[in-house]
């Protein structure tokens, strides 16, 4: 299976995690917050900013191969009289390959001129070419910045891709809670309407005569209980609500707040969706060195590093330059009517260190930089093929609690009903019933909570391979 098609595999089962109940116009939906998220989150607008800064290094780096002129002009006037006037003006041009072309126009004059200075009246035009043969020839600064500069802006767009998962991962989180509260408050809110629905048939009994006093009593702290429960419910429903509100912004930095008709799906047990298969997480632990964004980076690093240890190495050879320039005259205004190739300058200039000793030092730093990076690099594989297995495991465990406690769901749900006809025929107490419906309340919960950890587990599963499973959809 190829990487794209697994994405789009861990997509559609991604998209089952966002429930039936979503065809509801009143229930937001984890998609609904992933496109704010995605589009106005200050987090988002940051990670976009350094994408930017690093094709805006990259146009930095390419400045130092523009084009540029120069003049300068040299005079001295001494006793009323013009010693010398040195008016040189030219333009270079540096290319790729450490070669430099340069053209320029000289004109001097003066009583006291230097021989080598002399020029006709018109002026000399000349143009040439400066080749590096030593150092600079395979590479130098100016090359190696470029190079380094376009992987920065590389690293830049995993940079971004690791700042948008986590986003998005925070914010799957947080829906999860503030969906398994919504329905923990509705849990609750059933339970109340039993209680007092089964208080007002206690009193119409006691009425009667069929019920005593204190059964009356106990119906009534029942209510009392578990409109306690109801209100603690509601206070951790409206906080996660305020929460999950932090990761809703709109234009121009607009925060947004989920309004009271709005509500998360209701969800059971049969709302499971299936999780990631063992033959998907191999894909996954294979894939693992070159998608994840945090590899990404070090691979960048790495390449990065071994720029400056190429430029570093260059720095052994000595610095050799051959120059080389065309003379002419113009005549009329025709820099070529008196070209000769016997008009020319040329010329080279060598130096180089004796010992080498900045040289082999620094060549020595570029090579442990590297060295250092490849064990982090390793360490850090390591450890995301054990934070990935961790969130499998995480999954394959909740997915086996959810199915088994489907099961005790029913299992409570089979007895409080037999519990319930046993009350209605006088063969058992008050007290039985509502023992019964408090397991079955605490067993609803408790699966609430299981849904809500599974569901993060299968997302935690794509969050830990790398893998951009979270992006909304247009």
């Amino acid at each position: 299976m190829t990487g794209k098609r697994f994405v789009l595999a861990l997509l559609v089962v991604f998209n089952g995690l966002w429930l039936k109940a979503q065809t509801d116009s009143s229930v937001f939906t984890l998609q609904q917050l992933l496109w704010y998220v995605e589009q106005y989150h200050p987090v988002s607008i940051q990670s976009q900013i350094v994408v930017s800064q690093g094709e805006s290094g990259v146009r930095k780096a390419r400045g130092n191969f523009d084009p540029y002129l120069f003049a300068g002009l040299d005079q001295k006037y001494y006793d009323d009289k013009e010693y010398y006037s040195l008016l040189g003006t030219g333009l270079k041009v540096p290319t790729w390959y450490g070669i430099e072309l340069k053209t320029g126009f000289d004109q001097n004059r003066g009583y006291n001129l230097n021989p080598q200075n002399i020029v006709p009246d018109d002026g000399l035009w000349y143009a040439g070419i400066s080749v590096p043969v030593g150092k600079g020839l395979v590479i130098d600064k100016r090359r190696a910045e470029l190079k380094q500069a376009k992987l920065y802006a590389q690293s830049t767009k995993a940079e971004q891709e690791k700042m948008m998962l986590s986003l998005y991962f925070d914010a799957v989180k947080k829906y999860w809670d503030w969906v398994a509260a919504y329905n923990e408050y509705q849990v609750y809110k059933e339970a109340v309407e039993l209680a007092q629905i089964r208080l007002r048939a206690i009193k119409g009994s006691h009425e009667f005569g069929d019920r005593s006093a204190i059964d009356t009593l106990e119906a009534h702290i029942v209510v009392q209980n578990r409109q306690l429960s109801k209100k603690g419910a509601k206070l951790k429903y409206d906080n996660v609500t305020l929460e999950l509100s932090n990761y809703l912004w709109f234009e121009n930095g607009v925060p947004l707040n989920i309004s009271e008709e709005m509500h998360p799906p209701v969800y059971a047990a049969a709302n499971k969706a299936d999780g990631i298969s063992s033959d998907s997480l191999n894909i996954l632990l294979n894939n693992l060195g070159f998608s994840h964004p945090d590899m990404q980076l070090m691979d960048y690093k790495l390449a990065s590093l071994e720029i400056d240890r190429k430029l570093k190495r260059e720095s052994f050879k000595p610095k050799l330059n051959l120059n080389y320039n065309f003379l002419n005259e113009a005549h009329g205004g025709n820099v070529f009517q008196s070209y000769s190739i016997n008009n020319y300058k040329w010329g080279f200039n060598f130096s180089m260190p004796v010992f080498l000793r900045e040289e082999r030092g620094a060549y020595q730093q570029a090579k442990f930089k590297i060295q250092d990076a490849e064990i982090k690099q390793s360490q850090k594989l390591l450890e995301l093929q054990n934070k990935l297995l961790k969130y499998y495991n995480t999954q394959t465990a909740l997915s086996e609690q959810v199915e088994l406690y489907a099961d005790v769901v029913k299992n409570y749900n089979r007895m409080l009903d037999a519990e319930r006809q046993r009350f209605e025929s006088g063969e058992s107490s008050l007290f039985l019933v509502n023992t019964r419906e408090n397991y079955m309340i605490d067993a609803r919960l408790k699966m609430i909570s299981l849904l809500a950890k599974y569901n993060v587990s299968i997302v935690g599963v794509g969050y830990a391979a790398g893998i951009p499973i979270f992006k909304s959809e247009d």
